[in-house]
């Protein structure tokens, strides 16, 4: 009964490199002789034989269908529409300024947190007047007027900040 279970299963396989290579042998693959390539006197003299690679003609292009260009377009279009678009600057001021203020809070409800005050006055002025800074030079970089003036708003917004913390200090 053994002799037949064994005789049933299959042979354990190897499958490595050296494995598979012994079971086929060695494969060799014609190379072409360069002499024969260029003892062939019915080629042009400027004949460069195809090594796979990417060779430039001398004329131009095609020029692209009606359909190719429209194609050409839509793929821009999506491509430049799924690009990650910038934050403005303003509105990293804005976020600043906000989190400034925040830190404030516990100060002007006047909550457990009064002997950390002159901490928390000073790093709400240093956070806001980075905001004032950032945003006035968020106008160099904005193009649109309404970027310019939000850019205005968040540099004013934050220096109410600083004086506010600077006032509860």
């Amino acid at each position: 009964m053994t002799e037949q279970k064994h005789a049933n299963e299959p042979e354990n396989e190897v499958l490595s490199f050296e494995a598979i290579t012994a079971e086929i042998g060695d494969i060799t693959i014609p190379v072409p002789d360069e002499d024969a390539v260029a003892a062939d006197d019915t080629l042009p003299a400027d004949f460069f034989p195809d090594m796979g690679g990417t060779v430039m003609g001398d004329d131009a292009p095609a020029p692209k269908t009606l359909e190719e260009d429209q194609i050409d377009r839509i793929n821009s279009r999506v491509l430049a529409g799924c690009s990650p678009q910038t934050r403005h600057m303003y509105v990293e001021g804005i976020f600043c300024g906000v989190l400034a203020l925040l830190f404030m809070v516990p100060i002007v409800l006047r909550t457990g947190f009064v002997q950390y005050q002159p901490w928390f006055s000073y790093f709400s002025m240093i956070l806001a007047g980075g905001a004032v800074v950032w945003s006035l030079s968020g106008l160099q970089v904005e193009t649109k007027v309404e970027g310019k003036r939000m850019c205005i708003g968040s540099a004013v917004f934050c220096a109410v900040v600083v004086l506010i913390a600077f006032l509860f200090r």
